[in-house]
């Protein structure tokens, strides 16, 4: 080195530790660790935990560098209350590839971009989970990546599941042969398998530990199931949890809209509202699956919303002794739009139609589970917190108190119809911020303002979570 100047990568461990324990934000510590290999090194796994999970970024599907005439027109609808500029700052080296990637940070209000690993183009990302996007080809490829450690784990190929007898890429949509729910068979398009196989996928620990098992719920027709795999076990394949008839769970009555790990232990949530929860203390091959929640679903007025979800809530929203889990009902709005002279189609399954249907998020309502009958209560307020829920499988409540930027007693949703891009429909669109106190939607991250003039986003953003531990 010239005289003056300093290796910095010669730092010692035990200065570069101390730094380390001075950082205060991910940013900081995305930045501490692109310097070199050994500042990656000696920022420790304990060090890194405390950023992990951070806050919610939200995933676009889109880089700035390579779409800039659409950022500009987004953040140019941000919300005032939300902030007053989103300034663009990359977190990692962007060259404006295909590969980079862009996410709005809801806390700070701005843009990073990061890239991506090479070979993702063309994939599809079925929602986070603990700081990994799940990816789904249209082959059967199945895995798991952290973009910001670049560390991707492979899951069991989609053949790997009971119901898929077959893959025959020859075939020009390129088909799936599925048993469905009734026995029969029947052909689907790659293209439609990919958009909706997988509803929702989470995992019980970081996906390098050995016990992490992973647990998805699987589409095929009506008969929304639940289906686990471990990545440590590859060769085995994804399974599917039976239902037991002796534990009183018909198979043909259970159809499954979400699913999260609580307590060393799955919890899944049925269109009707009931919990069941998935146990595999007894058999780690052989889940158990019994009612946690059980009651007469039309007595209430859950089972109308148009999607479900269930959630961690912290005791301190509910005013309880301890965590527990709540469920979130989400009403839409629908209306159909006149599209005479538009002549594109999304989805090559479908007929031309002169006819669109666009929708846009109304109302949310919280549910906590009643004390002394069975069933759910509604409450009004989550007081200084702020709810993340979409397409995603890590909702999650943030202490507004800990991220300024976010506002207190509101919902953050992005859009999670699945469908939404068949036909005419114009999906992606539908992100907001619901506040609890006035039941109104401020606009979050909308490339447009009317109802019935949508722009469509495809593939639908998602909420992910940063996480830096796995590769450290």
């Amino acid at each position: 080195m010239a005289d003056g100047l300093k290796d910095w990568s010669e730092l010692g461990e035990d200065l570069l530790s101390r730094i380390g324990h001075c950082l205060r934000t991910l940013e900081d510590v995305i930045r501490f660790r692109a310097v070199c290999n050994p500042w990656r090194r000696a920022l420790l796994a304990e060090q890194q935990r405390r950023f992990s999970p951070f806050t919610q970024w939200l995933m676009l599907p889109f880089c700035r560098s390579n779409n800039m005439n659409m950022e500009i027109s987004i953040r140019s609808t941000i919300s005032d209350s939300l902030a007053a500029a989103a300034v663009a700052t990359p977190v990692t080296g962007c060259k404006g590839s295909e590969n980079c990637r862009c996410f709005y940070n809801v806390a700070l209000h701005q843009f990073h971009h990061i890239e991506f690993p090479q070979g993702l183009q063309g994939k599809r990302y079925r929602g986070s989970t603990m700081g990994w996007l799940c990816i789904v080809d249209k082959t059967p490829s199945i895995s798991l990546l952290n973009p910001l450690t670049k560390t991707e784990i492979p899951l069991p190929p989609a053949t790997s599941f009971p119901d898929v007898l077959a893959y025959r890429p020859e075939k020009a949509r390129g088909e799936y042969l599925l048993r469905m729910a009734d026995g029969s068979e029947e052909s689907i398009s790659k293209n439609f398998f990919l958009k909706k196989y997988l509803k929702r996928v989470v995992v019980s620990a970081e996906p390098t530990l050995q016990e992490c098992i992973v647990m998805a719920i699987r589409w095929n027709t009506e008969d929304n199931r639940l289906a686990f795999c471990r990545p440590a076990e590859i060769e085995a394949g994804w399974k599917l949890v039976a239902h037991e008839e002796e534990n009183g769970i018909p198979p043909d009555k259970i159809g499954f809209v979400d699913v999260v790990f609580w307590r060393d232990r799955f919890y899944a949530l049925d269109w009707g509202g009931r919990i069941l929860v998935c146990d595999f203390s007894a058999n780690p091959h052989h889940p158990t699956l019994s009612f946690f929640l059980e009651f007469h679903s039309n007595r209430y007025g859950y089972s109308y919303a148009d999607n479900q979800y269930l959630v961690v809530c912290p005791a301190a929203v509910t005013g309880d002794d301890d965590d527990q889990l709540v469920m979130v009902s989400r009403f839409t709005k629908w209306m159909d739009i006149d599209e005479s002279d538009d002549d594109s189609n999304s989805d090559d399954d479908c007929e031309p139609s002169n006819t669109a249907r666009t929708y846009w998020a109304e109302k949310f309502k919280v549910f906590k589970m009643k004390k002394d009958v069975v069933g759910w209560d509604e409450f009004n307020s989550i007081g200084e917190f702020a709810l993340f829920l979409g397409f995603s499988s890590s909702a999650t409540f943030v202490h507004t108190k800990a991220h300024p930027g976010v506002v207190p007693n509101s919902i953050y949703f992005t859009d999670d119809i699945i469908d939404s891009h068949r036909g005419r429909m114009h999906g992606g669109h539908d992100m907001g911020v619901y506040n609890l106190a006035t039941q109104k939607v401020m606009p979050l991250y909308s490339t447009t303002t009317l109802h019935d003039n949508p722009v469509m986003i495809s593939p639908l953003p998602l909420w992910f979570s940063p996480s830096i531990v796995t590769g450290s």
